[in-house]
């Protein structure tokens, strides 16, 4: 109607923010929610006898919230805790502009008066995915850096929240976890949170009584109840185990009727499961783990309840990528993830984090998918980016800006070494550990049949084989790497240090474990050729290159210092080991006297000096001639 008043919602300072009841989970939102506008809004708005009211409305589906906006009233209609949670942080995301790792991306805010509610009804609906969260109890850094920074919990929580996480597996601030809405899903390991199984496996009324007396201490929180069956082994036809869950699930609903729970299937399990020889209570979720070579989990079919439990970080020795983003990028996890979806995997998805830094952008992937499970990868990461990364200025960046980043991240997903049968993309442990490997037998003379460890992913007949595809594998890598590095440099010209702090550094720590496995490659050739020097001082280049993997590890400055400084970094051993092999060469071209090769050095001494001073040496005098 022409001249009709508006009855938008002005959000400001002034903005009084009351609720109907009082739970830990609605208090600590509130609190959350006055701190985003204490960041977002300055003091210079004001509107007179103007709320945001939050109110319990049983009659709406769980986990959803309705908003209702008048000209001086804000009403919250949420159907419990987590509704009433969400909807605060939807409106800081869609209002505020808090995005949801405003935290981990250092978002920077510049107060503005006033933010306004458009009028009208604004619904938001429950996810797609009943129970979904994050698996933190493999985190060391983030874990050390949570416990020693205030807040640092807090903060790990809320993200998961504000991407609508119902759930965590922690073993650290669960009852934090908790009062702030989520719920702690038990150790897959230790089933209904009772002590390992295994000593009590053959005395049923043992058994019985640790899983009744630990179902008796833990029923007064909330909960994901873990069922399992440790210790059953020897059980082919699955009777036994079958038995073992019945009972698990029968004291626990007996104890805490309508209990949420699920069992984690590995091993044996999975095919008696798959077989239909293990018989799991129907209102028990069973939960599988994918290979890492998957595009999909699978699943029972639609409308069975199954859930997934998948990594974003591997910390196997192998193909880990601990310090290093997931290797197939956010195109191999959209796959997997809408994959499961469309096989029935719809009721509980459990995303490990691995330490949250390397993973930003594949977490919010995931956060977007169990909400919306046909979101579209693409449009997903540029709406990342746009959020994300910002021209120095604080202007959002160009179309073609944005365009470049993307580029880069596909580029450095397609460029990772791939290996085994079907070739999967691996991360940094099988540059640091193949290396090793390779090296070790060498200084142990083992050199005539294949590394075992390293059959599945590199077979071969013998030792030599195995290393010449090691040798290509990398070698193709790093010619790419080599255009990478420059390429993203380049396009994150137009953006803050953040995308140098994280891509780039990213891209720089692969890059440097390449280089060194190809000289490492490079140098066996030498030495075979009887190259002895020129081995030495590869040898030495490359054990420099491991060295600088994990010099990046240790920033100087910025957020994450001392993020990593407590542990042994895989670069760092790598280097050690190669520093070490370097007296084989050296042996064979300066032994018995080892004072020929520093001879024609400048001021070189008599006594023969320690290898890596010699390769210094040796390669400073090599500089100077050119």
């Amino acid at each position: 109607m022409k001249g009709r008043k508006t009855m938008d919602f002005m959000l400001s300072r002034a903005t009084r923010v009351t609720a109907q009841w009082a739970s830990a989970p609605v208090q600590h939102a509130v609190a959350r929610f006055w701190r985003d506008m204490e960041m977002t809004l300055s003091t210079t708005g004001f509107v007179p006898d103007n709320r945001l009211m939050i109110c319990l409305a049983p009659a709406l589906p769980p986990e959803s919230y309705t908003l209702d906006v008048t000209e001086n009233q804000l009403t919250l209609c949420a159907a419990d805790d987590l509704g009433a949670v969400y909807g605060l942080l939807d409106i800081s995301r869609h209002y505020l502009g808090v995005a949801p790792f405003w935290f981990w991306n250092q978002q920077q805010f510049e107060p503005k008066p006033f933010a306004t509610v458009p009028e009208g009804r604004i619904t938001g609906p429950a996810a797609a995915v009943g129970l979904r969260g994050w698996d933190l109890s493999d985190a060391p850094w983030l874990s050390a850096w949570a416990d020693a920074t205030e807040n640092g919990w807090e903060m790990i929580f809320e993200s998961l929240l504000r991407y609508r996480g119902n759930m965590v597996r922690t073993d650290k601030q669960a009852d934090l976890a908790a009062a702030m809405g989520l719920r702690p899903v038990q150790n897959p390991q230790t089933p209904l949170g009772a002590a390992p199984q295994q000593a009590a496996a053959e005395n049923p009324e043992e058994r019985h009584k640790i899983w009744q007396d630990s179902i008796r201490t833990l029923k007064t929180s909330p909960r994901i109840w873990a069922l399992g069956i440790d210790g059953m082994g020897g059980d082919p036809d699955g009777t036994a185990s079958t038995a073992a869950l019945q009972e698990q699930w029968q004291l626990l609903n007996a104890t805490v009727p309508g209990a949420a729970a699920y069992i984690l299937l590995q091993g044996e399990t999975v095919a008696l499961y798959q077989e239909g020889k293990l018989k799991i209570p129907d209102s028990v979720i069973p939960v599988l783990t994918p290979a890492p070579s998957a595009s999909s989990a699978g699943g029972p079919g639609p409308g069975a309840q199954h859930g997934l439990w998948f990594s974003l970080c591997r910390r196997d020795k192998l193909t880990g990528n601990p310090m290093t983003a997931y290797p197939g990028g956010d195109t191999a996890v959209n796959g997997m993830l809408q994959g499961a979806w469309r096989g029935g995997v719809r009721s509980f998805w459990m995303v490990g984090t691995g330490d949250l830094r390397p993973s930003l952008m594949e977490l919010n992937l995931t956060g977007a998918l169990w909400c919306t499970p046909d979101t579209d990868c693409a449009a997903q990461r540029t709406a990342y980016l746009r959020c994300t990364y910002r021209a120095p200025d604080g202007w959002a960046l160009t179309d073609s800006a944005l365009e470049d980043l993307s580029v880069c991240l596909r580029a450095r997903a397609e460029s990772a070494v791939q290996a085994g049968s079907p070739p999967q993309p691996v991360g940094e442990a099988f540059l640091t550990r193949s290396t090793r490997l390779f090296a070790s037998a060498w200084l142990c003379g083992k050199t005539q049949g294949p590394i075992q460890e390293l059959a599945a992913l590199l077979p071969a007949e013998s030792y030599a084989e195995q290393l010449a595809a090691y040798q290509q594998l990398c070698t193709s890598a790093l010619e790419n790497y080599e255009t990478l590095l420059p390429g993203c440099s380049y396009a994150g010209r137009a953006t803050t240090p953040l995308w140098q702090e994280q891509v780039v550094f990213s891209v720089r720590l692969y890059l440097y474990a390449l280089r060194g496995a190809v000289r490492f490659c490079t140098a066996r050739e030498q030495f075979l050729d009887k190259d002895w020097q020129n081995c030495f001082c590869t040898l030495g280049r490359a054990a420099d290159d491991f060295g600088a993997m994990a010099a990046l590890l240790q920033p100087k400055t910025g957020f994450w210092v001392g993020f990593c400084s407590d542990t042994m970094l895989d670069g760092a051993l790598t280097a050690r080991v190669l520093t070490g092999l370097m007296a084989i060469p050296r042996a064979a071209g300066d032994g018995p006297d080892y004072a020929a090769w520093q001879a024609p050095l400048p001021g070189a001494p008599a006594a023969p000096v320690p290898d890596f001073t010699l390769y210094r040496a040796l390669v400073q005098a090599e500089t100077k001639k050119v």
